[in-house]
C-alpha cells in the first residue's frame, strides 16, 4: 500500500496499477486473486471445518480439512489451534471445495479457529443477516411489504436477537396500521443485541407513537422520556422525542382519491 501510494501520488490509478505493484512487491502472480475478488461476482466463501486429534510420541497431531462451496476458490487461510499450552498457527492453501491439513502440537488441542484475524471476506452469519435485511429494505422501498417481511424474518432465522431485523419488521407493521404487532416487535428490538445502537432510541420513539395512536398517553410519554435519556441523536431523534412529549403523535391523514 505504501509503494502504491508513493508511485501514484496526485495521479489517477486503476485496479490494474494496484495489481502490478502488489505483484512486484510480493514477487507472486496474483492474477487469480484479483479475478476472484475484484473482477468476479461469484460471492464469498463460507468455511466449514472437520478435524480429528491423534496422540503421537511427541504430543498431538491434528488432521482435518477446510471445506467451502466455491469450486474455483483459492486463498491462503490461517488456522489457530488453541491448546492447553501455547497456540499453534498453520496457513492452509484452500483450493476448491476441500483442502486437507495436518498440524503437530505439544499441548493437547482444545479448539481450532479459522481465519482468527478476520482477514478473509467470508459468507458467515453476520453477512447473511446483513444481506437479508438489505433485501428486505429494498422491497420495503418499493412498498412490497410481504416480501420485505419474508427477508427480515429470514434474518431472524440466522440471528434470533437481531434488533435491526425486529425494528424493520415493526416499521412495516406500523405502516400497515398493525400497531399492536408493531409495539411487540419494537419491544423485541429493545430486548435484542442493540445493533446498531440507534435502534434503541428509535424503538422508544416509535413505541411512543404506537401508544399515542392507541390512546395511551402516559405510556407514550414514558417512551419518549426513555428515548431522551439515551442521549442518542441519530437522525434527529432527540428533537423528535421532545416534539412528541409536548404534543401527542397523530397519524397523517390520507388524502381521499
Amino acid at each position: 500500500m505504501k509503494t502504491f501510494a508513493q508511485n501514484n501520488v496526485w495521479k489517477s490509478a486503476t485496479t490494474d496499477d494496484f495489481k502490478a505493484v502488489v505483484e512486484k512487491v510480493t514477487g507472486q502472480d496474483l492474477g487469480y486473486f484479483f479475478l476472484q475478488w475484484a473482477e468476479s461476482s461469484g460471492g464469498a466463501p463460507e468455511f466449514r471445518l472437520e478435524y480429528t486429534v491423534y496422540r503421537t510420541e511427541k504430543g498431538f497431531r491434528v488432521m482435518g480439512k477446510v471445506s467451502q462451496d466455491l469450486d474455483t476458490f483459492r486463498m491462503p487461510v490461517d488456522l489457530k489451534i488453541e491448546t492447553e499450552g501455547n497456540p499453534e498457527e498453520k496457513r492452509v492453501e484452500v483450493v476448491g471445495t476441500a483442502s486437507e491439513f495436518s498440524v503437530d502440537t505439544f499441548g493437547k488441542p482444545k479448539n481450532i479457529v479459522i481465519d482468527p484475524n478476520q482477514r478473509v471476506l467470508r459468507y458467515g452469519p453476520d453477512i447473511r443477516v446483513a444481506v437479508a435485511i438489505r433485501r428486505g429494505e429494498q422491497f420495503a422501498e418499493l412498498s412490497e411489504f410481504a416480501d420485505a417481511l419474508k427477508e427480515y424474518r429470514r434474518a431472524l432465522e440466522t440471528k434470533r436477537n437481531s434488533s435491526l431485523a425486529y425494528y424493520r419488521i415493526a416499521e412495516v407493521e406500523f405502516l400497515q396500521n398493525m400497531f399492536q404487532q408493531a409495539a411487540n416487535d419494537f419491544r423485541e428490538a429493545l430486548n435484542g443485541d442493540e445493533e446498531p445502537k440507534w435502534t434503541v432510541v428509535w424503538s422508544h420513539i416509535n413505541l411512543g407513537k404506537s401508544f399515542d395512536i392507541t390512546g395511551q398517553r402516559d405510556r407514550a410519554v414514558n417512551e419518549y422520556n426513555q428515548a431522551i435519556r439515551t442521549k442518542d441523536d441519530t437522525q434527529g431523534a432527540q428533537e423528535e422525542a421532545a416534539k412528541f412529549l409536548k404534543t401527542p403523535y397523530q397519524r397523517e391523514k390520507r388524502s381521499e382519491q
